[in-house]
């Protein structure tokens, strides 16, 4: 989360930093997943708390992709006409 928010409170001119931070937030949100799965494959954690834990990672992985490749690519718009 402290990637997150400095990535999002960065000066646009320093866009670099920026995608940076986002995969940094990326990796380590992957680990997270890990960690998750490896505790429900463990029998750590019901299968209704990995759901509901596992669909609320993957929309934030989907947040923050969409973040990084629309930095990547700051001239192509995110939707179309």
């Amino acid at each position: 989360m402290e990637n997150s928010y400095i990535a999002y409170f960065t000066e646009k001119d320093k866009k670099l930093e920026k995608v940076e931070k986002i995969s940094s937030c990326i990796l380590i949100l992957n680990i997270l997943k890990y960690l998750v799965s490896t505790a429900w494959e463990g029998k750590l954690i019901s299968n209704k708390q990995y759901e509901d834990v596992a669909v609320k990672l993957e929309d934030i992985g989907g947040i923050l992709g969409g973040w990084k490749r629309s930095l990547d690519n700051p001239k192509k718009k995110n939707h179309t006409l």
